[in-house]
């Protein structure tokens, strides 16, 4: 326990959000309703549903299974950025990155991967494809429980923009070199089927609260009571910092909300639907694709663009997305060769042409809706 209090104050993206927090509290104007509540639990029980899938080697063990079918580099590559792609729509973004980094780097001893842009473009991806689901991030679970969404709703929403991101995952493989391979993987894990058809089921109640169907928090009370007879040590494992973030951006978009230039401006910015994908695009490149939802959903009804706007958004800059700062974070820890700064430099021109890309994508769509 006292190494996971000692992670979560050392992550920097807490320790800013917290700083900004206390200004806000201190010299701004909030209410106790800035901090959206269904959001939070929602994500506190994704984040514990998917620890304990993590926790009982499930992904990993899928993962392994898919790929040691593979013949070729070109393939393994296809699958990697399927899982990612597919991953991040059910399990989330940052779960994506954070299963299938560790698989990639494992995967590299047997064979030749550009590991730089393998890792870019897996994240791009798994940004792209958390994008068409309610829950596949943060943003997407706040505008749902903002704005009362419905399922159908959202995927009318999401299903073009994915289908279009998934057509450019497919091209992007012709990039690769294609070699001829031979992977088998020991899988000495064993699932418990009893413990995976709970987990399922924890699943369904989770999807069913975050959407609102049930309350979230009896959801949330269950996830807990599920991770508690499943697996405990999954609690070790949870990204806390990521949930006190979300309380801490709440705080301060609220004191922000009210400050009256930023009203101004943000009203003037919102005033139309392209204006507001494009305002969302470029206020998630300077505080985040999250903060921007949520601040900007305080001034605008243009739903789809908002959607359209921090989905793009996400690309571009480190900073854009959280699930960016993860990427690095896992390559610097596992590919120990010192290269990050090259890596940062892979990363941010292959998120920036897909920022240009998407962005006339998601100015096209407006204009088609």
């Amino acid at each position: 326990m006292l190494n996971v209090i000692k992670r979560t104050l050392i992550d920097k993206t807490f320790l800013v959000t917290l700083i900004l927090a206390i200004i806000a509290l201190l010299v701004g104007h909030v209410k106790t309703t800035d901090v959206n509540f269904q959001t939070v639990y929602s994500l506190a029980a994704l984040l514990i549903t998917v620890s304990i899938y993590q926790e009982l080697g499930i992904l990993k063990h899928i993962a392994h299974y898919i790929v040691s079918k593979c013949s070729s580099s070109r393939t393994v590559f296809l699958v990697l950025m399927l899982c990612a792609f597919i991953g991040s729509m059910l399990l989330t973004n940052d779960v994506a990155i954070l299963t299938l980094v560790p698989i990639f780097f494992n995967i590299k001893k047997y064979m030749h991967l550009p590991s730089m842009t393998t890792i870019s473009l897996l994240t791009i991806f798994a940004n792209l494809g958390s994008s068409v689901t309610p829950f596949g991030n943060p943003q997407n679970i706040y505008m749902v429980t903002f704005y009362k969404l419905s399922v159908s709703q959202f995927l009318s929403m999401s299903l073009l923009i994915g289908a279009i991101s998934l057509g450019i995952l497919f091209f992007s493989t012709l990039f690769i070199r294609s070699e001829k391979i031979n992977i088998s993987f020991d899988n000495d894990q064993t699932i418990d089927p009893k413990k995976l058809v709970i987990l399922i089921i924890l699943s369904i109640i989770v999807i069913l609260g975050v959407l609102s169907i049930i309350p979230i928090n009896i959801a949330l009370l269950i996830s807990i009571l599920a991770c508690l007879f499943l697996s405990k040590e999954s609690f070790l494992h949870i990204d806390y910092a990521v949930i006190l973030t979300f309380v801490n951006f709440f705080i301060v978009v609220g004191a922000i909300s009210r400050v009256a230039f930023v009203q101004n401006l943000m009203t003037i910015s919102t005033k139309n639907p392209i204006a507001t994908f494009i305002s969302a695009s470029i206020t998630s490149q300077l505080i985040s694709n999250v903060p921007a939802a949520v601040l900007l959903s305080q001034f605008t009804n243009h739903v789809y663009a908002l959607f359209l706007g921090v989905s793009v958004g996400g690309l571009g800059t480190l900073i854009a997305s959280l699930a960016n700062l993860l990427a690095l974070r896992q390559y610097s820890a596992y590919s120990r060769n010192h290269t990050n700064f090259k890596f940062f430099i892979t990363f941010t021109l292959l998120n920036v042409l897909f920022l240009i890309i998407f962005v006339v994508i998601g100015v096209l769509l407006i204009y088609a809706s």
